[in-house]
């Protein structure tokens, strides 16, 4: 009977022992979990003020695009102006040629009606 008492109790050592182990791994096991829920929880924090830093720089993108193509529009719109401006202003140096010429022609014109009017009042002078 004490052989018995003596297995039982070193049956109920091992099983002690064994409890604790199994204790011991449970202890370890919530705290792997702990620190996975908490890993988890600070990843998804981040996750979600990285998601909001992409939704502002997109906005800020897609302004920047808006911008550009108003930009490249008003751009657009002041070089077809240009081109118009200095398409006047190759009219007007025409023009301004053409009555230089023209003025010439006049002047030539006024000189030699002055020259015939001197000749024909030196010829009525001179009779």
């Amino acid at each position: 009977m004490g052989e018995q008492i003596d297995q039982l109790q070193k049956l109920k050592n091992k099983l002690e022992k064994e409890k604790q182990n199994i204790k011991s791994e449970l202890d370890d096991l919530r705290a792997q979990l702990d620190h996975a829920q908490k890993g988890k929880a600070a990843a998804e924090k981040l996750s979600k003020q990285l998601e909001q830093q992409l939704s502002e720089i997109q906005i800020k993108l897609d302004d920047s695009f808006k911008q550009i193509n108003d930009l490249t529009g008003q751009r657009t719109k002041i070089l077809a102006e240009n081109s118009e401006l200095v398409k006047q202003i190759e009219d007007l140096e025409h023009q301004v040629t053409s009555l230089q010429k023209i003025k010439i022609t006049l002047q030539q014109q006024a000189d030699e009606a002055k020259r015939a009017l001197e000749e024909e009042l030196r010829g009525k002078s001179a009779i």
